[in-house]
């Protein structure tokens, strides 16, 4: 359940009421936006740019690689 939201500007007058309808459709966009976000990366390995391996390669010599 949302409640209205009352927006306040600097001197302390109403500038914006946004109600429980707009604040309940835009709940559920961005829910659904994240859901079809994350679909998109499930099973994906994070991916490290060679720049970086090379970097840590450097720094940590002695720590082995995976060869997955």
């Amino acid at each position: 359940m949302f409640f209205p939201v009352t927006i306040y500007n600097a001197e302390g007058k109403v500038k914006r009421v946004l109600s429980t309808k707009s604040l309940h459709e835009r709940h559920w966009r961005r829910f659904r936006e994240a859901e079809r976000i994350s679909s998109i990366n499930k099973g994906r390995k994070p991916e490290r740019t060679k720049g970086l391996k090379e970097k840590l390669d450097r720094e940590f010599p002695q720590i082995p690689t995976r060869s997955c």
